[in-house]
């Protein structure tokens, strides 16, 4: 009896913390998938809860569409709406002042690049340029669209923070117990594979996307609405309304604009990536990448994703 007990004895104190590796790892996959079920549920009711008393009747402006996009996109529907509106000619300098009834259908966005356009030579009418003079109405249009529910805010990321926490703990609590296992010179492999797996739930988790349900919803419908108004159906954008151009722009990006005004987006910069596509991409000169919408069509010049799922097996340490 002394022999096996002592045998026993040693054999616990061999194992890290008094708990086997591969009984550790069970109980760590365990605690995984629980965690990322939480969080992955969470994230799901955060981004299809919709806070906003908004009324999505209301359709969005052109700019205001373009912002779903991203944060560039608005700029090239700024440059076709005042295209749109006679108010530039080809090389981007301003034409004429825009009336009174122009000022009340035209987006901030739109008037601030003009007073900007007024002042600025032919080498600062590019769309980086733009961009820059007009950052102001463009945060405040990210902000109106935030608080009005198409956009996701701070309370949002807020609380897809809080939901990958407890992917968050796992991982540094296995973190610990790995460099415990190195220490006691424990394999620790199979435990290292379920960090990096609970590493990738966390920020999938975490993530926050562009859009909430209610922008999704949004810009599905501004598509479906505006199918007319895609560059490969060759639409004659003066016959729908001076607004029509800059609508396309917001939807389907810079190809509308050299199909518009071939000179006017060669003044500034604009470059047609994908732009004739359903999904609608754009670059400007002045920015080596573009991002995107959640979802719902939108698209970018370069893209990434990855997937994963929660669970293992083997020694952990």
């Amino acid at each position: 009896m002394v022999p096996g007990t002592a045998l026993a004895a040693s054999r616990i104190a061999a194992d890290t913390w008094g708990i086997s590796g591969p009984q550790f790892l069970a109980g760590y996959v365990l605690l995984g998938l629980a965690a990322a079920v939480y969080g992955f549920t969470q994230r799901a009711r955060i981004i299809r809860t919709d806070h906003s008393r908004a009324h999505l009747a209301t359709a969005l402006s052109p700019v205001e569409t373009a912002m779903l996009f991203d944060d560039r996109r608005p700029v090239l529907a700024g440059l076709a709406q005042l295209r749109g509106h006679q108010l530039i000619d080809s090389t981007g300098a301003p034409t004429r002042s825009p009336s009174g009834t122009e000022q009340q259908s035209l987006d901030q966005v739109s008037r601030s690049m003009h007073r900007y356009m007024v002042g600025a030579d032919a080498r600062h009418r590019h769309v980086g340029h733009l961009a820059r003079a007009s950052r102001e109405s463009i945060a405040a249009l990210r902000n109106s669209l935030t608080d009005r529910g198409y956009l996701i805010g701070g309370e949002q990321r807020k609380a897809l923070l809080l939901s990958a926490l407890p992917l968050w703990a796992l991982l540094v609590f296995g973190i610990v117990r790995m460099f415990a296992g190195i220490a006691n010179r424990h394999p620790i492999g199979y435990l290292a594979l379920a960090l990096v797996v609970v590493l990738s739930c966390a920020f999938l988790v975490q993530r926050a996307p562009r859009l909430t349900r209610r922008g999704r919803i949004a810009k599905q419908e501004s598509m479906q609405r505006n199918g007319h108004l895609r560059p490969n159906n060759a639409p004659a954008y003066a016959a729908y309304g001076p607004d029509s151009a800059a609508m396309a722009t917001a939807l389907f990006g810079a190809m509308v604009l050299w199909s518009l005004d071939p000179g006017l987006a060669g003044a500034t910069g604009t470059l047609a990536a994908g732009g004739a596509s359903g999904s609608g991409g754009s670059c400007s000169s002045s920015s080596s990448n573009c991002s995107s919408g959640d979802s719902g069509g939108g698209s970018s010049c370069s893209s990434g994703s990855c997937g994963s799922s929660c669970g293992g097996g083997g020694c952990g340490g």
